[in-house]
């Protein structure tokens, strides 16, 4: 039973490792629900500016695009609570007609 237990554990993180790929156009924002996660950490804080608020009762992190460029950010650093791992790509805002 611990070995089934060990592989279920090492097949969710490796999934979890890869982080969730999202676009985010300089300028614009993407607010995406992260349940009861609290707290956000980014390796690159200079291309995606990540703020935190409630809404509905859930926690939503909200992902503004500063200038193009890739980085991860985790969302919910609490180790006792869930937490999302994003692969922020910020690209350059669609042009206006």
């Amino acid at each position: 039973m611990r070995r089934l237990g060990l592989a279920l554990l090492l097949i969710s993180g490796t999934a979890l490792a890869d982080g969730t790929p999202i676009d985010v156009p300089i300028g614009e924002t993407i607010q995406l629900g992260v349940g009861y996660a609290i707290g956000v950490r980014c390796d690159d804080n200079s291309i995606v500016t990540v703020e935190m608020h409630t809404k509905n009762e859930t926690n939503v992190a909200s992902f503004t695009g500063i200038k193009e460029g890739t980085t991860l950010c985790r969302v919910g650093t609490d180790v006792t609570r869930t937490t999302y791992l994003f692969d922020v790509h910020v690209v350059p805002a669609k042009k206006r007609r």
